[in-house]
């Protein structure tokens, strides 16, 4: 018996296949000859034997033939030469097949890919004379088939002849990580590395190569003093995935939730519970029939996963100072990558440097007053608003995020150009060739920010580019970026740049005044006032910034992560941590200083949207399964207050205006709530609408003491009541943009390119001599 051998076999067919017909069956006509079709490859069964053990059928009947013509180029290639490698793929699964050369014999490894691998078989070493013959003897099986390509295949395994001579297998190089005596938990390992054998001469491309990473040693951990013998695995797929459980253990304790890990590395059993106080709790054993299992209560996460890392660290100094070629191994650069974001996320969420101005002052002079409440007009007064279509456009391709009214103009983006129209009869007043992009109104003009980080500055009278400026592309979500224009303070465009900075732009020179370092932790929300500028990311801090400078002002941190941007409201800044079905903090804090006013804490829930400061009310919404509900506390001291049940559909869009918590449904229905009760002082239907016509934005326009409402039309009501004044029939645009200028003309677009103006019609009004 060989000990590499290949069977292949046709699979057997249904029984009913082969029937003949039975007696007293009736004869059918001969049916008309179809036409030849092109040969195809059969499905085929592939079995491979190690030593006369099966270590495939793994194979799919289709991809048969194709492993072993893959598998007939890759021994060809290795019969002219002593030495090399070569992998073949399984096709329809992430098994791999590696045979090594070595002189006169060859190492066969298949293992499992993706993010749980499986070794099945590891540098068994077997004759490369049976190598050649059990897949020439497999390619003779095959090419009864007719298949032209396995047919010479198997012309060229006859002429060929196999390059003899002898090679000593390069020695393993003895490696380990030891442990860290003086930390609470940590984690070694012994194990041996055998520099690989190129795949190809001279090549420099970085490939993915899991079996250069199958090493094997044995692995232990220190816990309290304790040495632990868990046995021998693969120590690089043991690092990966408890690498991965670190991140989960992290995530979970970030989010305020109990989480338990279970991983199963190679035959190592690794189980921890990680509890809402950070504590946690960790088994270790080995998988067998006899498993030894040790316990380990009242750990820190923080220890077990900077253990978890520390491990990761030194192994990879370990293989690269042993083999430099893991350089070029995509598996490994991957590996390096996840270390780096873990060792990130960890020191991200055991900072403690928060920060109070102890001078804001000098901020508090640039704040905006916080404007009184006007009353309330009189119930009675019912002024109705009569509109009329003034003109119409169509823009191919409108990019609605590059629309803006500026003005006496109306500024379109598109694909491949941008418009400047004007307002009061649509003409066209400039257009200009540009790429998509990402645009913001400045004093200077229209800002356009291209992926490849261009800034170029075009003047709102002609269109001209008056400025261009460069930074590092975005590659790892969308641009963002605030505008800085107010009297005392500088012209300035904010954005982000590369993975992780925020740059200033100076709008009259094109230079960079500051940057600064945000983490690159999740999606970046930004909100300016006055002269700073609140910066969260996704992470576990919320940070003021001087706009003039990009200093840190203040900053504080919450166990749970800031996922939205904070509510700024007179001189008060309030803010939502966590709320991803996760427990909730909300808290308030003085805009200028950063002082903690209070902290409010939710059980587990949604929170949807940021906070909604109404008056002297604090209000979140909150998801239920089946729609949102309001809850309310007092804004001075963060005391519960009221809250709702379930009054909107999930989705909802809300303004607060004067005593009024006003909300835009999808389902076509506007609904008030009253500030200082929680009761619902008007419930409005805007009448049924189809999915595909809701408007893409449902947030009211609050003009001239009228609310502007996106529906399948656009509603005008009186927010105090909810009594409609005016609507604006838009049969031929959905109003998925809406904006209303100073006049109170209104102008909608749709994601189709529709655009259209409606002009506020004359009102006749009784006077009355005295």
């Amino acid at each position: 018996m060989r000990s590499f051998e290949i069977f292949v076999a046709d699979p057997p067919q249904p029984f009913f296949a082969d029937r003949g017909s039975a007696a007293g069956d009736v004869a059918e006509a001969p049916k008309p000859q179809a036409k030849p079709k092109a040969a195809r490859p059969g499905k085929t069964l592939l079995d491979v034997f190690l030593h006369g053990a099966n270590i495939t059928a793994r194979v799919e009947e289709a991809q048969g033939v194709c492993v072993v013509r893959d598998m007939a180029y890759a021994v060809l290639d290795l019969a002219t030469r002593l030495a090399g490698k070569r992998i073949v793929r399984f096709y329809d699964d992430a098994y791999e097949l590696c045979l090594e050369r070595v002189g006169e014999a060859a190492l066969v490894s298949l293992y499992k890919g993706g993010l749980e691998p499986v070794v099945v078989v590891y540098d068994r070493k077997v004759s490369f004379g049976d190598v050649f013959l059990g897949v020439r003897d497999a390619l003779g099986a095959l090419s009864a088939q007719g298949d032209p390509e396995i047919v010479a295949l198997r012309d060229r395994f006859d002429a060929q002849e196999v390059l003899a001579g002898e090679m000593v297998l390069e020695e393993c190089v003895a490696a380990s990580v030891e442990p860290d005596r003086d930390a609470p938990v940590s984690f070694a390992t012994d194990f041996a590395v055998r520099p690989q054998v190129r795949t190809a001469a001279g090549q420099s491309s970085e490939v993915s190569d899991l079996h250069a990473l199958l090493f094997r040693g044995r692995v232990r951990a220190e816990i309290r003093g304790r040495s632990v013998e868990l046995g021998e695995c693969h120590p690089f797929l043991f690092a990966e995935r408890i690498l991965r459980g670190a991140s989960e253990m992290l995530d979970a304790w970030e989010a305020g939730r109990e989480r338990q890990i279970r991983i199963d590395a190679g035959g190592i059993l690794l189980r921890g519970r990680v509890m809402a106080s950070g504590e946690m709790s960790l088994i270790l054993g080995r998988d067998g029939k006899e498993p030894a299992v040790y316990t380990f209560p009242g750990l820190g996460l923080f220890d077990v996963v900077e253990a978890i890392l520390s491990f990761g660290r030194g192994l990879v100094r370990s293989v690269l100072r042993r083999d430099r070629a893991q350089g070029n191994n995509l598996r490994f650069a991957a590996f390096r990558r996840a270390l780096r974001e873990s060792t990130e996320a960890l020191r991200s969420a055991s900072q403690t440097d928060s920060k109070v101005n102890p001078s804001p002052e000098s901020y508090r002079a640039f704040a905006q007053s916080r404007p009184a409440s006007s009353p309330p007009p009189p119930s009675g007064v019912s002024t109705r608003l009569r509109y009329a279509a003034r003109w119409r456009a169509m823009v191919p391709g409108i990019d609605l995020r590059s629309t803006f009214l500026c003005g006496s103009r109306l500024l379109v983006g598109s694909a491949h150009e941008t418009f400047c129209l004007d307002r009061v009869t649509g003409a066209v007043e400039w257009r200009m060739p540009t790429v998509r992009a990402t645009s913001v109104v400045t004093p200077s003009g229209i800002a356009r920010m291209s992926s490849d980080g261009t800034i170029e500055i075009h003047d709102l009278a002609t269109g001209l580019v008056s400025l261009r400026a460069w930074v590092a592309p975005r590659l790892g979500g969308p641009m963002a970026g605030a505008v800085i224009h107010a009297p005392g303070l500088p012209r300035l465009l904010v954005v982000t740049e590369g993975e992780k900075h925020l740059v200033a732009i100076d709008l009259l020179s094109g230079e960079a005044r500051w940057r600064y370092a945000w983490g690159g932790g999740g999606t970046l929300r930004l909100k300016r006032s006055g002269k700073l500028l609140y910066v969260t990311c996704g992470d576990s801090s919320l940070t003021a910034l001087d706009v003039v400078s990009g200093a840190v002002v203040w900053r504080t941190r919450d166990r749970l992560r800031f996922r939205a941007a904070p509510t700024v409201d007179a001189d008060a800044c309030f803010a939502v941590s966590g709320g991803a079905a996760s427990p909730a903090h909300i808290h308030a804090f003085d805009a200028f200083s950063g002082e903690s006013h209070f902290r409010v804490s939710l059980e587990a829930c949604t929170v949807e949207g940021p906070v909604l400061a109404c008056g002297n009310v604090l209000a979140v919404a909150l998801r239920e399964p089946r729609g949102l509900r309001l809850q309310a506390f007092d804004r001075s001291s963060g005391a519960p207050l009221w809250k709702t049940e379930q009054i909107a559909s999930i989705g909802t869009s809300w303004l607060c205006v004067d005593d009024r918590i006003i909300g835009n449904s999808p389902l076509g229905e506007v609904v008030g709530v009253d500030a200082t009760r929680g009761t619902v002082a008007y419930r409005k239907s805007l009448g049924k609408i189809i999915e595909s016509d809701v408007p893409r934005r449902l947030e009211p326009v609050l003009r001239s003491g009228a609310l502007f409402v996106p529906h399948s039309d656009i509603h005008v009501i009186r927010p105090q009541d909810g009594v409609t004044i005016g609507q604006i029939p838009c049969a031929d645009a959905i109003p998925d943009l809406l904006r209303v200028d100073e006049r109170c003309d209104v102008y909608v677009a749709e994601e189709s390119g529709h655009l259209v103006s409606f002009g506020a019609m004359a009102k006749l009004s009784l006077v009355r001599s005295a």
